[in-house]
């Protein structure tokens, strides 16, 4: 139980929580609701600073390509985070819509918009670590979209805390294709150049319904991280313009000094591509 929320269906699952559709008893609002189970001890102390750190998560409200935390607290064993609701969906049931993949003329947009959110959460020294199509929630305003990150480094702070038990390979089971080698190698202190590999990889796969690497049945996902090629985006899709496909393309190279050191250089290469 959540105080003050009545919990519905559950709407995403993932290595160290739940996600619920939910509503606010006071305002009726419909809301998303992530339950954090510890897996160890929590004294109060520790409890009362892992609240303290998720209180400035809240710097990051009211950018229109983030997300919103509205609400937090603790029940029992476990942790509780209210966020907005986008009945759209995210990027990746956008995309199955559109038959898996979206046109360069509604993807850029998106692109676009999310770097603009990235660009404000590293300014607030945020560090995301899990950026992928499920991430991006859409909300849809008067037929238009607009592009808003969500799952923002809760789960980063969750185990940063101690609270959670969880490993690389419990955490990002099944989102090992959106993550950097140097990630996968220096989990907890990436930084935000990390960040930028993982919306690079997000775009291309918007784009062409493939990954940066291939990833054969029977291989460790690990193991291509670390030691296999990245497979330039126009060898999947020609089609992807030759300026974009470059922006990504720096933007997913493995030489963490080579890529894009900013989201904000990022996105002035996605703007003069687009």
């Amino acid at each position: 139980e959540v105080p003050g929320y009545e919990l519905g269906d559950l709407i995403g699952m993932g290595g160290c929580g739940a996600v619920y559709l939910a509503r606010c008893k006071k305002d009726q609002r419909a809301v998303a609701v992530k339950v954090m189970l510890a897996k160890v001890e929590v004294s109060e102390k520790d409890r009362i600073n892992f609240l303290r750190e998720i209180e400035v998560t809240r710097a990051l409200k009211g950018h229109p390509n983030i997300v919103s935390l509205l609400d937090f607290g603790a029940a029992g064993t476990g942790f509780y985070f209210v966020m907005e609701y986008y009945p759209e969906g995210s990027v990746s049931n956008l995309m199955s819509q559109k038959g898996g993949r979206l046109p360069v003329s509604e993807a850029g947009l998106i692109m676009l918009q999310a770097t603009e959110g990235l660009i404000h959460m590293h300014k607030e020294g945020f560090v995301h670590r899990d950026l992928k199509p499920d991430n991006i929630l859409i909300e849809r305003t008067k037929g238009n979209i607009v592009a808003k990150i969500s799952d923002l480094g809760l789960s980063k702070n969750f185990d940063k805390a101690g609270f959670s038990g969880c490993t690389v390979t419990g955490q990002y089971a099944g989102t090992y294709q959106f993550m950097p080698r140097e990630q996968l190698l220096n989990f907890k202190y990436v930084r935000p150049v990390s960040d930028i590999w993982s919306m690079g990889a997000t775009f291309y796969y918007m784009l062409t319904g493939n990954l940066p690497h291939d990833f054969p049945r029977g291989k460790d996902p690990a193991g291509v991280i670390l030691h296999d090629d990245i497979v330039p985006i126009r060898k999947r899709d020609r089609s992807v313009p030759k300026g974009l496909a470059a922006a990504i393309d720096r933007a997913i190279l493995k030489d963490v000094k080579a890529r894009f050191q900013t989201a904000q250089d990022m996105k002035r290469a996605l703007e003069a591509a687009l």
